[in-house]
């Protein structure tokens, strides 16, 4: 047995002698009331079915299972992430919800609860990965490779790479080595795929690079770049003050067909995603573009490089990411296909390839240069390399000129392809009525986080994810859990409930959309998605948050976000329920898509944080049904190995949980179904003519079991 087995078995073990106390005193109030004399759920159902039923020590137990260091974080894919779908599977089993998964193929009583996605992870070969230039005139100072001085430094003008000292007859070529002075900038939010590839060409340096038409902005104007390979430094100023100013930006932020909104970066060095999800990948879940449309209103270099007939892009890395270079083995470095050089803590990067929308217009390849390419390129020119570093990063406009003839650059790229799995895990209480039980309420969570950490003083080094979103995960749970005892009494709802653990959510929403996309039922039917994500932090005494950007709610209050944008008549019955219920403070700051003094006004200027464009909600609001999302809020320790089940206000999630539960209910008997807003934000608009455009929602058979899938 591993340790990771004994770990995990112990855990478990432990987990459920605890669930069996919490159950043993968790009975639900009709059980109790009928031990008094009381009448019967039977025969007098709860207004909110068996809401009630759910417990703090109930939710206690959950979160410090799913939250525990044995699932190492339950980054997608891992073993930490496949056991948390297991237990949750194993619960919806011995409940008797139906399960929603694969229906084929399956092996033991889990399986059919999981609904997999295949995974893949394309990866650079480094040793078959060569670049050469040729044509490099002697002379300069000396440079040891890279031109001379550290990998954090600007490039030394006039430098020659390695090679030897003075003058000598001829031009040269150089060799560069992979991940120490280039490396590939392909594969990030709105970029091209990585896919191997091999170019050669003569240079010619332009600028940023970027095409805008309302500005008239052109760096290709009067250049010859069929065949040829372009040079880029540096953003545009408006992506640049977007980004926070400064150099390029980093790949994924201003490439692309929307720049990427994000909350501040995590401490630990894992990806930086939003929260209370990630952003997902393309279709505008970030920050308007301040450029307007992508391939309508500017090209990227890489798309500007396509049309004008070059090859590829070589971008010059920014001090940022020449200083992650310098530092190899920070924690999360190199798992892009980016610099970084040290092994990524949580393994490859993958991708869901069923996921990938057609690019918005073609794009050649990218790298992005260190010092020794960078050098190389510019030894000998009219523009020093330290020239075009200090301008990029000032965002100082640069003439856009070709290098020398005799210059040339040779890449070879080499991939390697690993397939891997993912899952989502459902179950399904089937409505009572014989009509309705067609018609469907999502209530959903992700089951994901981000895995491990940098280790801190203490050692700890598992980002845990007890509020993100252990805390949504566990109050599923229960919900399902109350649901399936209330239904087990005669307590059900007229039509289906389903619960959707999304896998994925951080890495850009994949687990909803693919749910959306390839639903295994007529998604037609769903009445509306209620979405918990971070429902477990709040206030408490002592608290303190330096922070500015994030907003934390008090002791029984809830943040909504989504019903006031997609259906103000799921609003209504929010409200409607809430004030018969709970009594839970709604605090409605995020539910906007046009901040203002009151509404979201937070994070970079002025379009604030945009929390409706960035969890699993969106994806179902992209196919036209209500939804609404339920959050706490962010805190200091979001994306930490700081965010730990014991800091969680257990009883201010039992009555979100409550809250979610009983509309869920609600919407499950209603006569009828809330209505999509007849205004909607264009940015919404846009998506959904999209995602119609790219044929989600036909109804799909759910895939087979995958190898080294769960079981």
């Amino acid at each position: 047995m591993t340790k990771f087995a004994r770990r995990s078995s112990q855990a478990l073990v432990a987990s459920l002698a605890l669930l069996a106390v919490s159950v043993a005193n968790s009975a639900p109030p009709a059980d109790k009331a009928k031990a008094k004399g009381a009448k019967s759920a039977a025969t007098a159902a709860p207004s909110f079915g068996n809401a009630d039923a759910i417990t703090e020590e109930e939710l206690r137990v959950f979160l410090y299972f799913l939250a525990s260091d044995q699932m190492e974080g339950r980054n997608l894919p891992s073993r930490g992430f496949d056991t948390a779908a297991l237990y949750v599977a194993s619960h919806l089993a011995e409940w008797g919800l139906k399960p929603g998964g694969s229906t084929n193929k399956t092996d033991g009583p889990l399986q059919p609860y999981l609904m997999p996605m295949e995974l893949v992870s394309k990866s650079i070969v480094p040793a078959e990965s060569k670049a050469t230039v040729s044509g490099i005139p002697q002379g300069g100072g000396r440079g040891g490779r890279g031109g001379g001085g550290n990998a954090g430094a600007a490039p030394a003008a006039g430098a020659e790479g390695r090679g030897g000292r003075g003058a000598a007859a001829g031009p040269r070529s150089l060799d560069l080595e992979y991940g120490k002075d280039w490396s590939v900038a392909a594969g990030g939010r709105g970029g091209p795929p990585l896919d191997s590839f091999e170019v050669s060409g003569n240079l010619v340096f332009v600028g940023n690079g970027y095409v805008i038409h309302k500005t008239k902005t052109d760096p290709f104007a009067g250049l010859d770049v069929k065949g040829k390979i372009v040079v880029v430094a540096g953003l545009p100023a408006e992506l640049a003050a977007q980004a926070g100013g400064g150099g390029r930006g980093g790949r994924g932020g201003g490439r692309g067909d929307a720049a990427t909104a994000e909350a501040p970066a995590p401490a630990s060095g894992a990806a930086a995603n939003p929260a209370p999800a990630a952003a997902a990948a393309g279709g505008g879940r970030g920050a308007t573009n301040p450029l307007g449309e992508n391939c309508v209103d500017f090209l990227t270099p890489e798309e500007a490089a396509a049309r004008n007939g070059a090859v590829a892009v070589v971008t010059l890395a920014n001090f940022q990411e020449l200083s992650t270079l310098a530092n190899p083995n920070a924690a999360g470095g190199g798992g892009r296909g980016g610099f970084g050089g040290g092994a990524a803590l949580n393994g490859p990067q993958y991708r869901v390839p069923k996921l990938q929308a057609p690019p918005a217009c073609p794009a050649v390849p990218a790298v992005s240069a260190a010092l020794g390419l960078t050098n190389a390129i510019f030894q000998g020119e009219r523009t020093s390399a330290s020239q075009v570093f200090y301008a990029a990063g000032s965002n100082a406009k640069q003439d856009s000129f070709a290098l020398s003839a005799e210059k040339k650059l040779s890449l070879k790229v080499v991939t390697k392809t690993e397939p891997n799995h993912g899952e989502n895990v459902v179950g399904i209480l089937e409505g009572g009525d014989p009509v309705l039980k067609n018609e469907y309420v999502v209530i959903s969570a992700h089951l994901d986080h981000i895995g491990l950490a940098a280790p801190l003083p203490d050692g700890h080094n598992v980002n845990n994810g007890a509020d993100d979103d252990g805390s949504g995960s566990a109050a599923m749970l229960s919900m399902a859990h109350a649901y399936a005892a209330g239904a087990a009494k005669g307590i059900r709802p007229k039509r289906s409930i389903i619960f959707l653990w999304n896998a994925g959510e951080e890495k850009g929403l994949w687990g909803s959309q693919y749910f959306a996309e390839y639903p295994p039922f007529d998604i037609t039917k769903v009445v509306a998605d209620l979405n918990m994500d971070m429902i477990g932090r709040t206030k408490g005494p002592g608290f303190v948050d330096t922070d500015p950007t994030h907003v934390l709610v008090n002791p029984g209050e809830i943040l909504v976000v989504g019903p006031q944008i997609s259906s103000d008549e799921l609003g209504k019955t929010i409200e409607t329920v809430n004030s018969g219920y709970q009594k839970l403070t709604l605090n409605h700051f995020y539910d906007t898509t046009a901040p203002d003094a009151t509404h979201d006004n937070l994070g970079p200027q002025p379009n604030g944080q945009r929390i409706f464009y960035r969890s699993d909600h969106y994806n179902f609001a992209k196919i036209g049904i209500p939804i609404a999302f339920f959050t706490t809020g962010l805190h200091p320790d979001y994306h930490r190995a700081t965010d730990t089940p014991d800091k969680i206000d257990y009883k201010e999630m039992q009555v979100v949980a409550r809250t979610v539960a009983a509309v869920g209910w609600v919407l499950g008997n209603q006569d009828g179904r809330p209505k999509i807003n007849e205004k909607l934000p264009e940015q919404l608009k846009k998506d959904m003519k999209a995602a119609k455009d790219q044929g989600w929602g036909k109804t799909t058979p759910v895939l087979d079991p995958l190898p080294g899938g769960p079981r």
